[in-house]
């Protein structure tokens, strides 16, 4: 299942439950934010054990996103799945962003590559 426009990609690979999101996202409200957070949500249910986000690629991620990314971790903390963040050290933003979802989840991994 993938997303794709100009600007971004979200792409979910059921094989190994990764989500890979890439590019930039700038959507505004949760609204627009909403087919990512579906597709969030049903990666999610594909299996037992971990989901994987893989935002290595994703040079500009703003406050709507972030929060929606939040949504679904407290989602996930509900059902007690656990997520692994893989993010980049080459993208200024994710070093310090990131560390934010464990805060809300003790269940989310953050690596910094």
């Amino acid at each position: 299942m993938t997303i794709q426009t100009d600007a971004y990609t979200v792409a979910a690979n059921k094989e190994d439950s990764t989500v890979t999101l890439a590019g930039t996202l700038r959507l505004q409200g949760r609204e627009q934010y909403q087919p990512i957070f579906d597709l969030l949500l049903e990666a999610a249910s594909w299996r037992e054990g971990k989901l994987t986000m893989n935002m290595r690629d994703l040079i500009f991620l703003n406050s709507s996103g972030i929060s929606a990314i939040s949504l679904f971790i407290i989602e996930m903390r509900k059902i007690g799945k656990p997520v692994a963040i893989v993010g980049s050290n080459e993208v200024t933003w994710q070093s310090k962003s990131l560390k934010n979802f464990q805060r809300l989840y003790e269940q989310v991994e953050i690596t910094i590559l």
